[in-house]
């Protein structure tokens, strides 16, 4: 057996030195853009308050014909950037889609354009499953 041992010294790759293994540090998280958002029921209260905020809808022109909260003011998503002029800084803005994540977007924009702005949590789709006041087509469907 030494020789044996002998030979596979002699081919063998040297063992390299153990040196202690630094524990793995988790990367920082990228910073989470938090915004102001309003739920249905908290919006419902701010409508009936002296001084209701804007409400803006963001969706595309085929979404806002099949059905909209009244009063919205309608400005495609795409076209709010043009269109800065037809919102009041002096009030605060709620900002809807259909389930919340493009109004997500535009509410950030005009945060950073200087708005007192908040987006609707759910869209319009929560606002419609929770009793919310819509229009569709020609006609007003209200809350019973």
């Amino acid at each position: 057996m030494p020789l044996l041992k002998t030979i596979k010294t002699w081919f063998a790759k040297p063992t390299p030195p153990t040196r202690p293994v630094a524990p793995l540090v988790p990367e920082p998280e990228a910073d989470e853009i938090s915004l102001p958002e309003l739920t249905t029921p908290a919006l419902r209260a701010a409508l009936a308050a002296p001084n209701p905020p804007q409400l803006l809808d963001v969706r595309e022109p085929y979404e806002w014909r099949q059905v909209r909260i009244p009063g919205a003011l309608h400005i495609p998503m795409n076209s709010v950037p043009d269109r800065l002029d037809e919102l009041n800084r002096s009030r605060p803005v709620v900002v809807f889609c259909a389930h919340g994540s493009r109004s997500f977007g535009v509410t950030y924009f005009l945060r950073e354009q200087g708005f007192d702005a908040s987006n609707l949590t759910g869209g319009i789709t929560q606002w419609h499953i929770q009793g919310g006041a819509i229009e569709q087509d020609s006609f007003s469907v209200r809350p019973q």
